[in-house]
């Protein structure tokens, strides 16, 4: 499967990869503020260290502004991102406990946090809100392994989220991940963008994705077959998420909003207005990706 660019996975996925694949995750962005600065951050400069929220491309100022983006966007559960998610701990757990009201139980809500020494009040404030499954970024600041070992005294699905680069030991971090309780680690072929320091470094790679960093295909195959006998693993590619997950969420978007057009392969619609033939994404306000 990797040949194709696609994931690879030893076990079974965990329920919010699986939601994410299919398009039915709405990503909310709960603040900006970051106590870290992990050298791989994606998160542009317009949203990073300041207390903005977003639901996938809709700006949020309440709770209900939440809610109306995952009832168009056709989402069945919700990725709570940041930033840092637990910075602002009684915001994500006002926020979990809302869409579990408004949309029951089934709406999975996963967090991604590189919270470092997390507390027992907050772990317990986070599930017994309704959160589902924490992603702990174990190599984001000392003391992120405390926070796993807190976590992981609830009956949740936790986990460890981290980029698959060459200068990371991976058998290290998943040793490490599971003697702290981690259940799975999931592994990212990691994108350079204007944000990180791999930009900065102008790092360039040959062939036509000169903007990813990853290993060899054959060296990530060998890698999960070491990493495996530690803990499951997961690898997601950047096209994985570029080519089924984005696509699945346009998709799933379209069919929520019930909007007129002619759905295209790729998610995008093709739609006649004003006397134009324009190509939209059925996303917050459509924007338009070409006029034909």
């Amino acid at each position: 499967m990797i040949e194709k660019g696609l994931n690879v996975s030893t076990g079974a996925l965990a329920d919010g990869c699986a939601l994410c694949l299919m398009g039915h995750k709405m990503t909310l962005f709960i603040t900006g503020l970051c106590p870290n600065k992990c050298y791989y951050c994606p998160v542009s400069a317009s949203k990073m260290w300041t207390d903005k929220m977003y639901a996938n491309e809709r700006p949020v100022l309440c709770v209900e502004d939440a809610i109306l983006e995952a009832e168009e966007s056709g989402a069945v559960g919700t990725a709570v991102t940041g930033g840092e998610p637990l910075v602002v701990p009684k915001r994500v757990a006002e926020y979990v406990r809302a869409l579990k009201e408004r949309f029951g139980k089934s709406h999975h809500i996963h967090l991604y946090s590189g919270f470092p020494n997390m507390s027992e009040r907050v772990a317990r404030e986070l599930y017994e809100s309704g959160l589902d499954e924490i992603r702990f970024h174990i190599i984001a600041a000392p003391g992120v392994e405390r926070s796993i070992e807190v976590a992981s005294q609830y009956p949740w699905r936790v986990g460890v989220e981290i980029p698959a680069l060459e200068g990371v030991d991976l058998r290290a971090e998943a040793e490490k991940a599971k003697s702290a309780g981690a259940q799975f680690m999931i592994l990212d072929e990691y994108e350079v963008n204007e944000e990180n320091s791999f930009a900065a470094a102008g790092l360039t790679l040959q062939g036509n994705n000169t903007a990813i960093l990853s290993y060899p295909d054959k060296r990530i195959l060998e890698l999960m077959s070491e990493l495996r006998e530690i803990i499951p693993i997961h690898y997601c590619t950047v096209r994985s998420k570029y080519l089924i997950q984005y696509r699945n969420r346009l998709v799933s978007s379209f069919a929520a909003k019930r909007i007129g057009g002619e759905l295209l392969d790729d998610g995008t619609v093709l739609r006649a207005e004003k006397g134009e033939l324009i190509r939209f994404a059925p996303t917050y306000k459509n924007p338009v990706y070409e006029r034909l």
